[in-house]
């Protein structure tokens, strides 16, 4: 056989000039922002392949570098940019004793190193042993490596058989064959995250979506859109770049285990898992009426004993004058008209005709239903409730509720028992047993205590607000995934809220929305916005408004929500009316109580404390003000005080702690030698096309 000895710029002669390209190079460059990208050609530039015209393998992506024909345009002539830096020498591990020097052949040879049969071409030959390479085996080391955008050195995949080991793109662990970067040892990546589209459509969102190896501009407190869980720092992900949204590699990808996490969590598959006949009754949140009322519903379904409470002398036991029945709509619930009429029962706006108010002109009115309350619940949970509805202390002091946890001053049903302390506020009273939301459709969710399923999760966080539930709170749950409702966030946010600086409707959004690429503030109170927990927002207007927020425009404009209490969730004072007139020995003219506002910049008289955004009583005549928790004994004997530590205690309780970032392992990863072997990036389906 007669071998010619050639140079490496011999192999690659070739009529016209060659340019180096970089495959990558669009990718390295890319602006999620730059609306001049065409995500067509990111997506051709990652399917790129071709084949190289010295060793005649392929050339893809995942080399980022090779060199083409200046001509491209008329001569495809292509080559790998090893192939293009090949040596006249070379020293090859299974042939150490002696030097391999680069032949041409125009007969046919066989590799000793793997066998193949050529008929001609280049290869490495050892004259003293008769000993031939092909170049694919010469440059096994070459074709090992490829070069990933989400990493900054190139990757090797030597596993002589598939492993079982931690991805450190996705966190999840896989069986399989592992990439690994030899520089950074903690490194190991599997063949399925190295082959993901760099640019994605799904079913769940409207836009591309991109991936995404780098998180310094993802806020702590994002969440996956389609699991609606945390979203860890370090592992990849998709996103939107036209809105806030991201997605977990295996909630928008649908690959078979371990990613099914789509079955398994957030916010439920479209197949409902309930039949609607089998449930007549079931409420169905959040309510359209803006009063947010589910008293009228329980009133007409029959299922409670109810009596007119209004005697033939038009009083009420909860008032001492007479009541009159009205039915004139220009004095109900106006916020866009800054007319503000709550129900001293239900403590929510009135909204409907008729109602009742006191003849004597004072700040009292009753909705028509509040007037036909049951007087006993005894299909309460765990208690039989009576009706307390009479004049006292508690209509300014207020009583906290044992369920929802919020302070109320209206009417509210009290444990029969002789020594318990079970309170809770009318509209607790009748807490469903299962309801249905607009947050979570086609999944069913019951009414549970946290402490009964806490023993299967550490901590239970409310995914409306993101507050812990405590152990001793009633909660929603669903029973297909782990999606849970703190009893504030699934009942008491109405659908719609309006707001006197908008004409429109705000709606409550579950989810950043779509198409809003700025950050988000709070139109009430002017501070920051998490997207991520439920808040309202108009579309028309890009307005949006904290939901504990939504209630100041409904009653008072009160400066609550100031940086020392959660704007998150329920305001914490949905259930308290202000404007009644109380009397004090110690006082000759009566006070009003009202909430601190931003406005109340001076001191309590007593205990010379601001009050700003505390409960206060104020004298509109000698201009008197201090703490309800500072105010002297009450008629009947109880000390305003405890009603102030009450009310600090709360919101104490309801502080969210910092969330600690995510500690994680370093993984142990072993190297085997492997056939050569190249990635294909492959079209990935969503969880939605899945047949």
């Amino acid at each position: 056989m007669e071998f010619i000895d050639v140079q490496a710029e011999e192999i690659i002669q070739h009529e016209h000039p060659l340019i180096l390209e970089d495959l990558q190079s669009m990718y390295q460059n890319y602006q999620e922002d730059d609306d001049d990208v065409d995500d067509h050609d990111l997506i051709t530039m990652q399917n790129f392949e071709c084949k190289c015209d010295v060793c005649g393998y392929r050339i893809d992506w995942y080399h980022r570098y090779y060199y083409r024909c200046s001509q491209s345009s008329s001569c495809s002539y292509s080559l790998h940019k090893s192939c293009r830096e090949l040596s006249t020498t070379l020293r090859f591990p299974a042939h150490p004793i002696h030097t391999l020097r680069l032949k041409k052949s125009s007969n046919s040879w066989s590799c000793h190193s793997c066998l193949t049969e050529h008929v001609d071409g280049i290869f490495y030959h050892c004259s003293t042993c008769d000993y031939e390479i092909d170049l694919r085996c010469a440059t096994f080391a070459e074709q090992t490596l490829i070069h990933h955008p989400g990493h900054p050195h190139p990757l090797t995949s030597i596993t002589l058989d598939p492993s079982l080991s931690k991805c450190y793109a996705c966190g999840k662990k896989h069986e399989g064959v592992f990439y690994h970067c030899s520089t950074c040892f903690y490194f190991s990546i599997h063949t399925d995250c190295v082959t993901l589209p760099f640019k994605l459509s799904s079913k769940h969102h409207v836009h591309m979506l991109t991936l995404s190896y780098s998180f310094t501009v993802i806020p702590y407190h994002s969440k996956c859109r389609i699991c609606v869980t945390s979203i860890s720092e370090r592992d990849w992900l998709y996103k939107c770049g036209k809105c806030r949204y991201y997605v977990h590699l295996d909630c928008v990808l649908s690959r078979g285990e371990p990613f099914m996490s789509i079955f398994s969590h957030g916010i439920g598959k479209s197949d409902t898992k309930f039949k609607a006949a089998d449930y007549p009754n079931l409420l169905h949140y959040p309510l359209s009426d803006e009063s947010n009322n589910i008293l009228p519903y329980h009133l007409r379904s029959g299922d409670y004993r109810h009596f007119d409470q209004i005697k033939s002398d038009n009083m009420h036991p909860s008032h001492d004058h007479p009541l009159l029945l009205i039915n004139v709509p220009d004095t109900l619930h106006d916020p866009m008209r800054r007319i503000k009429l709550l129900c001293d029962g239900c403590v929510r706006p009135i909204t409907t005709m008729p109602f009742y108010g006191c003849n004597q002109g004072c700040n009292f009115s009753l909705h028509e239903w509040c007037t036909r309350l049951p007087s006993e619940l005894e299909n309460h949970p765990g208690h039989t409730l009576a009706l307390f509805n009479s004049p006292s202390e508690l209509a300014y002091t207020g009583f906290s509720c044992s369920i929802c946890g919020l302070l109320c001053n209206g009417f509210g049903y009290f444990c029969s028992r002789p020594h318990c302390m079970y309170r809770v506020d009318v509209h607790c009273g009748f807490i469903p047993e299962r309801i249905m939301h607009e947050a979570h459709p086609n999944h069913l969710l019951s009414r549970v205590k946290a402490s009964s399923i806490q023993s299967t999760s550490s901590t239970l966080a409310c995914h409306a607000c993101g507050i812990t539930i405590n152990g001793g709170e009633f909660c929603f749950r669903c029973g297909f995934c782990d999606f849970y409702l703190d009893n504030r966030c699934a009942l008491h946010l109405p659908k719609t809220i309006k707001n006197r600086y908008d004409k429109h409707p705000l709606k409550l959004s579950y989810s950043p929305i779509e198409n809003h690429k700025s950050e988000y503030f709070c139109e009430v109170c002017e501070e920051e916005l998490i997207p991520e927990n439920w808040f309202y927002h108009c579309q028309e207007c890009s307005q949006s408004i904290h939901s504990a927020c939504a209630p100041l425009i409904l009653q008072s404009e009160q400066g609550f929500n100031d940086s020392r209490n959660d704007r998150t969730g329920v305001y914490k004072l949905i259930n308290m009316k202000f404007g009644h007139l109380v009397t004090f020995d110690s006082h000759p003219h009566p006070m009003l109580l009202v909430m601190g506002t931003k406005s109340d910049i001076g001191l309590c008289e007593v205990c010379v404390g601001e009050r700003q955004s505390l409960l206060i009583f104020q004298c509109s005549i000698c201009k008197l003000v201090f703490h309800v928790s500072c105010g002297p004994k009450n008629p009947h004997g109880q000390f305003l005080d405890h009603f102030g530590r009450l009310l600090a205690r709360f919101f104490l309780s309801r502080i969210k702690p910092k969330e600690k970032l995510e500690h994680h392992e370093t993984a142990a990863v072993t190297f085997y030698p492997t056939e050569v072997m190249r990635p294909v990036t492959g079209h990935w389906k969503t969880a939605d096309e899945q047949p």
